[in-house]
């Protein structure tokens, strides 16, 4: 029988709607509700109610019950996929209009990052507050909008716009986001709150830290200590949340906030198993407890990098009492593991496997929402409906008894209930995974989501003439262009499809991925993806999961890089090793060199060269002995000491290994039956081979990519290897993609201009961008002052980040069509050394920005696309992103083209590739910059505007420049800024 808590009121006030960034698709009203209702939570925020579109929609699908609070029309509510007569008794999830606000301003010489929970008293405030804060800064681009205020008048306008509303300092010890992070927060609430302080009553732990934590600093006894799920899709509902002893209005609740008074307590996360609980370094892969950061003064030493401080070390930077002492007012809490996570452990699979799904829907049948199951259900029950392991592991969670590895640096902590004596003495002991067998063939069945209502799409018999099937009533072909669906329905000879950006090539690979396992049945095992990047291989395999939500066997496909997938041969052929990581592949190389007497880059190119031709130093040994080669083999030899493989290896070795074993290379062409290649114009000769050797001559091949975007020639890459692919597969079929759906006119007209040259004419492709915002220059007089112009006008496109950029915002030459949030910015540049002005200047200015690091692999792979930042990256980093708004800095003979002082200049087909690369990330505008002098190479000198720019001819915007009188009344603006007319031709 389900046991429902008399008198409680399980709340959580902090979530995300689909409008914040990294969050679910499903994370609307409807699967909120749902979701509320599987977890036992009675009362859930809203969430983003700031953002106009979300508002829009909680207007539409919510109505007022009782005072503040809401509920989902009853028509709109999901019917929940469990059998039991109490479940027809639960109520729908009141909901509590939220929203939360990130705040980037400088304070005392420092850049503060803080993030408030708000809690409005209704939608007519939510909508005063949404008008108020659109005019001050971007509330469009993220459901958690960023704005260039203090905290405390964030808190003084939430005030004067809702007397009733409670603002409530967000996950307070977040390194880079909070009030009292350590990268960016304040030492005490009186820095940051001031004078407002006496209006704040509450404050919320975040994941990474559970109230025995902030007992500790006795200054914190003065409010009341919050917890909620801050969940990003409707699973994480309930992770964190509170209980409160009164009615479930808005005046009730808040009032429990404001005076403790009806507030039961908290329900945590384990904080260990927080991703910022301890130091450490991810890249690294060091975790460290406060007190060994300390002993190595704050850097990891691995790589001398500074360590990320995690919320226990500023807990103790700041605690003023003992560990296990108890504030005055101290509330009661219990920290939970999610119930999906412990039938995970005990059936060892993942959390979100389909198995674990059916368990978990059939527990909450037979015993009722996941929080009443975790925290009231008689351990002898959960025996009797879960098996004894289960109720074993619920009742060491209850007492406490966990084994932890805690989390730091953005890695999330484990926390594990079941050691392996455990398991084996529960082995045999009634289990409740002993399911019908035919259940779990039937992954229908598993209600993680539900869909919308809607019209039943009308299924149409596959078409088979020469033109395929037909697209109509067909999910998987649904959306996709003539060209798009050859090549999803393509069968018979290997396919070469030249696609060019923006014209959907990863969504005509997935796609064909979704088709041939659900149209054409084709087994998962034999589906081979090869891309460049990790954050390509992770993108199809998101996109997939999309298009097939309720396929079982995503593990069974293979979408990998071709590095990755070179390891895993290595591995399953037990030649398994770690993989030296940048800091000691150059510390290898360093070493070897000196003692050779060589000089270090030298040696790097060469061992890069020869590994990627498979020659390795007994391949080379009649080449002669000069003292490279001498340096390679002590090089090998110390990698093998330290059981390492070099980055090249992992393509390298496979490849050797595949060539020399004819039945082992077999084996890998039956597996891998249909090969699909991403960006096909950068592959080197490694790679090459590696795709040959595993194609076999019964496979489907489809192979994508772009010529003109072919720039990775000083890494080795041969384009030369797509133009030959007919010499490869001589009944090979070709197809080129012409419609762009990233690049606006202006833009795409541009990058045309700038490979029409010699006299070559290329058929034109066609825009399905609409935006016609020029491609302009900008001039400035200096290297320093460019960065300046870059700073400013992005702080123009966000729309202001503090009252004197409001100010210059009335005076820009144009208004965007729409708020630009950060993450939508990207500044690219040549050389790596350019973005350290830019970043320098992006700083000063109190604009969050993120820098690509310098190194071997796709030097953005560790770049946060979702991260509300300006990018930062050189023109060879940004393949393969896009951006709404791309500047691309240094437009200048000798950076563009590349042309060096002394040393080999550029390959010039290359480089002007690489500047059509640039060009072509832009999905509104591209803003080029130069500097009409510049120091390069020591040595500062005037500049001239690049010749490829020049064929670009960047044109004026067409309206809104500030006119003579103002740029005269505003002179330190305007005087290094220069918008050049185009060039224009006799047509």
């Amino acid at each position: 029988m389900v046991r429902w808590a008399d008198m409680e009121t399980v709340a959580d006030l902090h979530i995300h709607s689909r409008f914040s960034i990294a969050t679910g698709q499903h994370a609307d009203l409807e699967h909120l509700d749902l979701w509320g209702r599987y977890k036992g939570v009675q009362i859930l925020g809203t969430g983003d109610c700031t953002h106009p579109a979300w508002l829009a929609e909680l207007a539409d699908k919510l109505i007022p019950v009782a005072e503040g609070t809401y509920e989902l029309k009853p028509d709109l509510a999901l019917p929940l996929k469990i059998q039991g007569t109490a479940w027809e008794q639960v109520p729908p999830v009141r909901f509590l209009v939220t929203g939360e606000v990130s705040t980037i301003y400088k304070k005392r010489g420092r850049v503060r990052k803080v993030h408030l929970l708000l809690l409005l008293s209704g939608l007519a405030a939510a909508e005063r507050l949404s008008q108020r804060l659109g005019r001050l800064g971007n509330v469009t681009a993220d459901g958690r909008p960023t704005l260039g205020l203090e905290a405390k008048l964030i808190l003084e306008l939430t005030l004067e716009i809702d007397p009733q509303a409670l603002v409530i300092p967000a996950h307070i010890w977040t390194p880079w986001f909070s009030v009292l992070g350590a990268k960016s927060g304040f030492d005490s609430l009186e820095e940051c709150f001031e004078e407002h302080l006496p209006y704040i009553y509450a404050l919320e732990t975040g994941l990474s830290s559970d109230p025995p934590m902030n007992w500790r600093i006795s200054g914190l006894d003065r409010f009341l200590l919050l917890s909620n799920s801050d969940a990003h899709s409707p699973p994480k509902v309930g992770r964190e949340a509170n209980i409160f002893l009164v009615p479930p209005t808005y005046p009730d609740l808040t009032r429990a906030i404001r005076t403790k008074e009806g507030f039961g307590g908290t329900i945590e996360f384990f904080p260990q198993e927080g991703k910022y609980h301890l130091d450490g370094h991810r890249k690294c892969g060091l975790r460290l407890t406060p007190e060994e950061a300390k002993q190595l003064a704050g850097r990891c030493p691995r790589c001398g990098k500074p360590l990320t401080l995690g919320v226990m070390h500023r807990v103790l930077d700041l605690a003023d009492r003992e560990a296990g002492a108890i504030a005055p007012e101290a509330k009661p809490f219990q920290s939970l593991i999610a119930l999906p996570e412990i039938i995970g452990e005990i059936l060892q699979a993942n959390p979100g496997a389909h198995k674990v799904n059916l368990c978990y829907f059939r527990l909450l049948s037979k015993l009722g929402p996941e929080l009443t199951i975790l925290r009231h259900v008689p351990l002898e029950e959960l025996a009797r409906e879960g098996g004894d392991l289960l109720a074993y592991a619920v009742g060491k969670m209850r007492r406490g008894e966990v084994h932890i590895a805690s989390g730091y640096d953005g890695v999330y902590g484990e926390i594990r209930l079941l050691t392996a004596e455990e398991r084996r003495r529960h082995q045999g002991q009634k289990a409740f995974w002993s399911l019908p067998a035919g259940q779990c063939r039937r992954p229908s069945e598993s209600p993680t989501f539900v869909p919308l209502p809607e019209s039943a799409p009308r299924t149409t018999p596959a078409v088979t003439t020469i033109v395929g099937p037909s697209a109509e009533g067909d999910p998987l072909l649904a959306g996709l262009n003539p060209q798009q669906r050859e090549v999803v329905w393509h069968q018979g000879p290997p396919l070469l499809v030249q696609a060019g950006p923006g014209t959907g090539k990863t969504r005509a690979l997935t796609h064909r991925i979704a088709y041939l396992l659900k149209r054409r049945g084709v087994s998962p095992d034999s589906i081979l993806a090869l891309t460049f990047t990790r954050q390509a291989a992770a993108e199809m395999v998101s996109r997939l999961q999309r298009l097939l939500p309720d396929f079982p066997g995503w593990e069974r496909l293979t979408i990998k890089t071709f590095h990755a997938l070179g390891q895993q041969i290595l591995t399953e052929t037990g030649q398994q090793r770690g993989v030296a990581d940048e800091p000691r592949r150059r510390a290898l190389l360093g070493q070897v060199a000196r003692e050779a007497g060589v000089g270090a880059k030298l040696l790097e190119k060469n061992v890069i060269r020869w590994k990627q031709a498979l020659l390795y130093p007994d391949d080379l040994a009649n080449c002669g002995g000069d003292e490279n080669l001498a340096a390679y083999r002590r090089y090998e030899a110390l990698l093998a000491r330290e059981n390492l493989w070099d980055y090249e290896d992992l393509l390298a070795r496979p490849v050797r290994l595949l060539l020399r074993q004819p039945d082992l290379r077999d084996s890998y062409q039956r597996r891998f039956h249909h090969l699909l290649v991403d960006e096909y114009q950068d592959l080197n000769e490694a790679q090459y081979r590696l795709f040959r050797v595993l194609a076999g001559s019964q496979a489907e091949i489809v192979a994508i990519g772009d010529p003109d975007q072919a720039i990775y020639g000083f890494r080795g890459a041969r384009p030369e290897y797509f133009a030959r692919f007919h010499e490869d597969f001589p009944q090979a079929v070709r197809y080129r993609f012409i419609e762009t759906y990233r690049l606006p006119v202006p833009v795409l007209r541009a990058a045309e201009r700038l490979l029409q040259v010699d006299g070559v004419t290329l058929e034109p492709m066609v825009s399905r961008q609409a935006g016609d915002l020029p491609v302009v220059l900008l001039e400035a007089g200096s290297a320093a002052a460019e960065a300046r112009i870059i700073a400013r006008e992005i702080e123009n496109l966000v729309g202001g980040m503090s009252h004197r950029t409001l100010e210059d915002h009335r005076l820009r030459y144009r208004e965007p069509d729409q708020e630009v949030g950060f993450k939508e910015i990207a500044v690219l540049y040549r050389l790596h050394r350019q973005g350290d002005e830019v970043e320098r200047a992006l700083q000063e200015a109190g604009i969050p920005c993120q820098k690509a690091r310098e190194g071997v692999g796709p030097e953005w792979e560790d770049l946060d696309p979702a991260a509300e930042k300006v990018k930062l990256l050189t023109l060879h980093a940004s393949k393969g992103l896009e951006f709404p708004y791309v500047f691309i800095a240094g437009c200048e003979a000798g950076l563009i083209p590349y042309a060096p002082e002394h040393g080999d200049p550029g390959d010039a087909a290359e480089e002007r590739r690489l500047l059509y690369v640039g060009l072509t990330r832009a999905r509104c505008q591209v803003i080029l910059t130069r500097a009409r002098s510049r120091t390069l190479w020591g040595i500062k000198r005037r500049t001239r505007l690049s010749p490829l720019v020049a064929d670009i001819a960047p044109e004026k915007p067409a309206s809104g420049y500030p006119s003579p009188s103002v740029r005269r009344r505003h002179p330190v603006l305007f005087t290094a800024l220069e918008c050049r007319r185009p060039q224009r031709t006799g047509d």
